[in-house]
């Protein structure tokens, strides 16, 4: 089995909430704090590197339409909310541009099913040392290849590189990753995932880097291997966006030499 991984701490901090239909608390900010504050964080300031989106201006970039669409079905990380009643959808939409009334809300929160949850947390904050690396020996991303019959690593690398680091002389320590690895019948695993953008090619058999090209956006996906025409080609999506990278729109594809 190949098999990619992050060694990244995070800090989660505990919070106590109060969601009871007695407290004073508006209808929008109690399905906030149930739904959205362990994501978005309990003040909605999302987390720096852009995976959680700070919703404190949100109704500044989207219309509520939008918004709701996005409460629907979801985007990245964030799953669809769609079993919400049309009346807590909209209970938060208020919330988030400030706009919920007293009379709306005292009504949505009496017919609400939320479950009491006593305490919910600020959000993923990742733990970095003074230089915003993580506060950790490095390596802080792996591909490993693990033995299953004998339950052994049979190799293990870097994934991922800080090029600022490595001209200082630091050797690879990996990047937090997201995006799995494939495997083709010629003994080549391919992975993007790595923040520095690249897609790579690595032996299976001894993890050897055999190659590696920039993509145009993070291609934190697992790529697809297909044939055309007799060709076997390799295909990655190319969204970016996480880890304060830049957003993409493409899809790149790499056809394999016979």
């Amino acid at each position: 089995m190949f098999v990619n991984a992050n060694v990244m701490p995070w800090i989660l901090k505990m919070v106590e909430i109060n969601n009871s239909k007695n407290n004073n608390e508006s209808a929008g900010a109690m399905i906030y704090s149930v739904h959205c504050a362990v994501c978005h964080g309990t003040e909605r300031e999302g987390d720096p590197t852009g995976t959680y989106p700070d919703l404190r201006k949100v109704s500044a970039k989207f219309s509520n339409k939008e918004i709701l669409a996005l409460i629907n079905n979801g985007k990245r990380f964030m799953p669809s909310f769609k079993q919400l009643k049309q009346d807590e959808k909209e209970a938060i939409i208020a919330f988030l541009n400030g706009s919920e009334s007293r009379q709306v809300s005292a009504s949505v929160r009496q017919d609400t099913n939320l479950p009491v949850v006593p305490y919910t947390h600020t959000g993923y904050n990742r733990f970095l040392d003074k230089e915003g690396y993580p506060a950790v020996k490095p390596p802080w991303g792996t591909l490993s290849a693990i033995d299953l019959n004998k339950g052994i690593i049979l190799w293990q690398v870097p994934l991922g590189e800080y090029p600022e680091l490595t001209a200082r002389g630091i050797p690879q320590t990996g990047t937090e990753n997201y995006g799995g690895p494939v495997v083709t019948a010629g003994g080549i695993v391919f992975i993007g995932a790595s923040k520095d953008e690249y897609l790579r090619a690595f032996d299976k058999d001894t993890g050897k880097e055999l190659w590696k090209y920039k993509l145009p956006a993070g291609g934190y996906a697992t790529p697809s291997v297909y044939e055309a025409g007799g060709k076997q080609y390799i295909v990655i999506a190319c969204g970016g966006g996480k880890m304060g990278t830049k957003s993409g729109d493409s899809y790149v594809a790499f056809a394999l030499k016979k």
